[in-house]
């Protein structure tokens, strides 16, 4: 493409944008609508995904031990407990550790322990799991070779809870997937049946470039090129809706450190605002290149 071409394309494309404004703030509108549905889902998708991270380093499996075991057995007990595949961490917390534990967590009613002749806790370790191990069956697999390991009395590792927790996030990775293509699709058609409302009242001038021997490639182009500016303009402007959204969350919600601990919400990093300018990109594309494709053949 010439000079002089791509000066009469650049032409055209303000042309169209300007005479048919209202139809282009419907596609700019539909692709931010749309955007922002994906970029909220892909905050949420990414924040679960760093607060599962930061729970699945605190999966733990609790074993107790009988009472009356030797020093000698526990440490042999230890060593057997390394050796299971999947062990990142064991901590042993003797009867009088798990009592002062107690205390502390009771606080100001540490007194209604003060009547106890003798502690009633058991020992036990606490056994922390590689990452690598985090789905349930592997937890299970891990659970039951310490259960029948001699001197453990029980195991608590939240089997319920867990497994609800397991399958949620299995569950909520998918659902974001599926939710983001068919949000994805939904904006295609929408804008797509939108630019061909435009293209219908540049139906003569489009008759009259094909009579005077112009290409569809020619006739095609301008089209092309407002809708992927138009696509990276929505994008935008649902990225600074979505970064003013969450400064705000932000700001309001400093509760959320009482109950999530370390754990910050953070906004979407670079790779993903470039790929949500690129899917509005291609929304704009695929919404001329359907539109187009149906237009020109009727």
């Amino acid at each position: 493409m010439n000079l002089t071409m791509a000066v009469s394309v650049l032409r055209r494309v303000w042309r169209n944008i300007s005479s048919g404004l209202h139809l282009h703030i419907a596609v700019t509108s539909t692709v931010t609508f749309s955007l922002l549905i994906i970029g909220a889902f892909a905050i949420l998708y990414l924040n679960i995904n760093d607060l599962i991270r930061s729970w699945q380093e605190n999966i733990k499996v609790v074993a107790y031990l009988k009472d009356g075991i030797s020093d000698s057995n526990i440490e042999h007990l230890r060593r057997e407990i390394v050796r299971i595949d999947g062990i990142a961490q064991i901590c042993f917390v003797s009867k009088d550790a798990a009592l002062a534990r107690l205390k502390t967590q009771l606080k100001h009613r540490r007194s209604i322990l003060d009547g106890l002749h003798e502690n009633p806790l058991p020992a036990s370790f606490e056994i922390r799991l590689v990452r690598a191990s985090h789905n349930w069956e592997q937890v299970e697999q891990v659970a039951r070779q310490i259960a029948v390991l001699p001197g453990i009395k029980d195991l608590e590792y939240n089997k319920p809870w867990l497994q609800r927790f397991l399958a949620f996030t299995t569950f909520f990775k998918l659902a974001s997937i599926i939710i983001g293509g068919f949000v994805f699709a939904t904006a295609v058609f929408v804008s797509s049946n939108t630019i061909k409302l435009a293209l219908y009242t540049k139906a003569e001038e489009v008759e009259i470039m094909r009579l005077v021997g112009a290409t569809d490639r020619f006739i095609k182009t301008p089209f092309y090129l407002q809708n992927l500016i138009e696509g990276i303009l929505g994008a935008l402007i649902a990225l600074g809706i979505l970064f003013g959204a969450y400064k705000f969350f932000v700001a309001r919600v400093q509760t959320l450190g009482v109950w999530l601990g370390p754990f910050q919400v953070r906004f979407l990093p670079r790779t993903v605002t470039g790929a949500l300018v690129v899917m509005g990109m291609l929304i704009g594309w695929f919404s001329s290149y359907f539109s187009l494709k149906q237009f020109l053949r009727s």
